[in-house]
């Protein structure tokens, strides 16, 4: 039977695919405009934000409130991973647009993000992987930086520091999310959080462009925005699932599996706009794909980590008196 957390993450992969997927069509339909790709996320975030706004006001018409977080700092965590996030896809954007050749290393080293998040979740939450994990997320992340390369080699300095920096902060928002789910955080608490950070980014972001601009470059089209909206809520929901796969299941391979969305986004082009993907990016695909496998296979045979002393008192149920649920998901 296929692990939960391999089903979480599997979800998260693709709305992520749909989300980048959306992304690079909404490049195509703007005539290729070198502003879409910097601007476009911007709306990312603010949709973002709507959700958790939605969210706030169910807690509130239910009485709920912001439940299910072991501590006032979780909130800061919840908020931090927001903030990172929206960081990271701008990073992500500028290393791109300054250096478009680049794509392909840019990605490649974005993409193995997960290994911090893994490295990190052994040193701090005593996280250990058993073999079929750790031999699933080097397959994975062996097949993404292949796909990636697929597109070209040659990057410069400058791009090469913007992919670094992006593969930095993805790893920390993964990685709090992680922190925040082996401590006990509600998941639908501590992504309503998230969303209403990023949302707030986006609107500091799109002030400034009406600021300076007087409009959104490259999103002219109303029809361009709505698409952008249409991304963004896969995003949200796609940070969700990414949330209850990394608390249900080990930090670096849910982060592998989501990472590999690369391999929707090829097949989206190919069937929308003809775009046929070198050999190296199909073998960089299939590599992917079978380390999806072998973690969906020996996903479920995992070595218990050592629980740190907060993780075992969230599973007291004194904690969750009243809420119904011993744990939180």
């Amino acid at each position: 039977m296929l692990p939960a957390w391999v089903g979480f993450a599997l979800a998260s992969f693709f709305c992520y695919g749909a989300t980048n997927s959306l992304l690079g069509a909404i490049y195509e339909w703007s005539g290729r405009d070198p502003h879409t790709p910097l601007t476009a996320p911007f709306v990312l975030w603010i949709t973002m934000g709507a959700a958790g706004s939605g969210a706030a006001a169910v807690f509130k018409a239910r009485g709920r409130g912001y439940k299910g977080l072991p501590s006032r700092r979780f909130v800061w965590i919840a908020a931090a991973a927001g903030v990172s996030l929206s960081a990271a896809m701008l990073t992500l954007k500028l290393g791109l647009s300054s250096d478009p050749d680049a794509k392909g290393p840019i990605v490649a080293i974005s993409s193995t993000n997960a290994m911090i998040v893994a490295v990190a979740a052994f040193f701090v939450l005593r996280e250990k992987l058993s073999s079929w994990q750790l031999l699933g997320m080097l397959v994975i992340i062996c097949g993404i930086a292949i796909t990636a390369l697929g597109g070209g080699t040659g990057a410069s300095t400058r791009g090469l520091v913007f992919g670094l920096a992006t593969m930095v902060l993805f790893a920390i928002t993964n990685f709090l999310l992680k922190y925040a789910g082996h401590h006990g955080s509600d998941s639908i608490t501590t992504t309503a959080i998230l969303w209403l950070s990023a949302g707030v980014c986006g609107l500091f972001a799109v002030a400034y462009c009406l600021i300076r601009y007087g409009r959104l470059p490259g999103l002219e089209e109303a029809s361009l925005v709505l698409w952008a909206v249409l991304a963004g809520i896969t995003l949200a929901l796609g940070m969700l699932f990414l949330k209850l796969a990394v608390t249900k299941g080990p930090g670096g391979p849910a982060t592998a599996i989501t990472g590999s969305n690369a391999i929707l986004v090829a097949l989206f082009e190919f069937l929308v706009f003809a775009h046929v993907p070198p050999p190296q990016k199909l073998i960089g695909m299939g590599i992917a794909i079978a380390g999806i496998v072998i973690l969906g296979l020996g996903g479920d045979r995992k070595v218990l980590a050592m629980a740190a002393p907060a993780a075992v008192a969230s599973n007291d149920p004194r904690r969750d008196a009243g809420s119904g649920r011993r744990r939180s998901a």
